[in-house]
């Protein structure tokens, strides 16, 4: 029985070994899903990829350098580059605390309350004749945190109640955003995210009062009490950027690649060339890629440790066996899905880039059989030990 008055509650149970077998019965059948949605991401994601390669090269060489100050309508649907200063000409504005500023584009309104957080811990023990303990460990600290944490369901929410937070953090944008004789989508708007720290503070909402660059409301800053809120502010003032996007007579919108429909509104701060723009975004796609090719990776490979759980699971009745038969399913698991990731990504590379698509189909062919060896000579070990 846990003491209420305490801050960390500590729960012991113990799974059967039936109920770990029914378990990874149920794993098998979210592995076979995942096996599929995993292939599905991998191809949608090598797709995107040669879409926005593609994309890029024909907008690059397709794009029109222009004047900021004039929206000549000869350049109308086309994809065009520029660069001046952008400025909201409605400014930005917080209407619960009034702050704004003459030509803000984009202002932050960062929220923290202080409160009980509670934060969870798990150790397990495998025993012998199969069953499986596990202990779970509650802890909860007082911290200042921008999400409400809802102490209703907390562990043990009694002596943890937190208060309603009073107020959510929140972007706020311009009404009109213009770059000389332009005015921005505001797709292009919420682009922008170079935000800078609010250093000075003035007029505090009722309740609050100012703390450097921190609207406060409690009693002591240096000693916060449950309930404490503080507000911070971030902005984008009017300044120099750099643009490549579609003209639409007077708006700069998003282009669409006539071939694929890749999208193109690109902005960055400074004077910035249309070949960095499109050098910045081919790098933004490759990392987004690459987490997604991680991602399907792992994906097949959960999947497959899963479909053969149950392996594991009928030796689990000695705790040594249970870990041996694992490692083994994982080098398996391991065997088939980096050659299943790269022969997905080598199709999908095939008509664009052959070379590419044909090196993969080596090194899928290649990893399946290292892999292969390594578990034979494993296996070999195995038995002679």
């Amino acid at each position: 029985m846990a003491d209420l008055n305490t801050d960390s509650f500590t729960q012991t149970t113990t799974t059967s070994w039936l109920s770990r077998i029914g378990s990874s019965l149920v794993g098998v059948l979210i592995g076979i899903i995942l096996l599929p949605s995993a292939i599905v991401l991998l191809s949608w994601n090598e797709g995107r990829a040669v879409t926005a390669a593609t994309g890029l090269k024909r907008g690059l060489g397709a794009i029109v350098e222009i004047s900021a100050e004039t929206a000549n309508p000869q350049n109308n649907t086309k994809l065009v580059y520029l660069n001046g200063t952008v400025t909201g000409v409605t400014p930005a504005i917080d209407p619960w605390s009034g702050l704004s500023a003459a030509g803000l584009v984009r202002l932050q309104r960062h929220v923290e309350m202080y409160q009980w957080i509670e934060r969870e811990s798990e150790t397990t023990s495998n025993n012998l004749g199969g069953s499986q303990t596990t202990q779970k460990t509650y802890t909860y600290v007082l911290d200042w945190s921008t999400s409400p944490h809802n102490s209703a369901q907390f562990k043990i929410p009694s002596g943890h109640q937190n208060p309603t937070m009073p107020l959510k953090s929140q972007v706020f944008e311009a009404n009109s955003v213009k770059i000389g004789a332009f005015t921005l989508d505001k797709s292009l708007v919420q682009d922008l995210n170079n935000f800078e720290a609010v250093q000075t503070l003035t007029k505090p909402p009722a309740g609050y009062a100012v703390q450097g660059n921190t609207f406060y409301k409690g009693a002591n800053p240096a000693q916060p009490a449950l309930g404490d809120v503080r507000i911070t502010y971030n902005a984008i003032a009017a300044q120099t950027y750099s643009i490549a996007a579609q003209q639409n007579n007077s708006t700069l919108t998003t282009y669409h690649d006539a071939k694929n429909d890749y999208k193109i509104a690109l902005i960055e701060p400074g004077v910035v060339s249309a070949q960095q723009l499109f050098a910045d975004q081919a790098s933004s796609e490759k990392i987004i890629t690459w987490v997604c090719r991680i991602g399907g990776f792992l994906m097949l490979l959960i999947g497959f440790n899963l479909i053969m759980g149950p392996l594991a699971m009928l030796v689990a009745f000695l705790p040594f066996l249970q870990g041996l038969v694992g490692a083994g399913t994982f080098l398996v698991a391991l065997g088939l899905a980096i050659p299943i990731a790269l022969v997905t990504i080598a199709v999908a590379w095939l008509a664009s880039r052959p070379l590419l698509g044909g090196g993969l189909f080596i090194a899928a062919v290649g990893a399946a059989w290292a892999i292969r060896n390594v578990a034979v000579k494993k296996k070999a070990a195995t038995a002679r030990a």
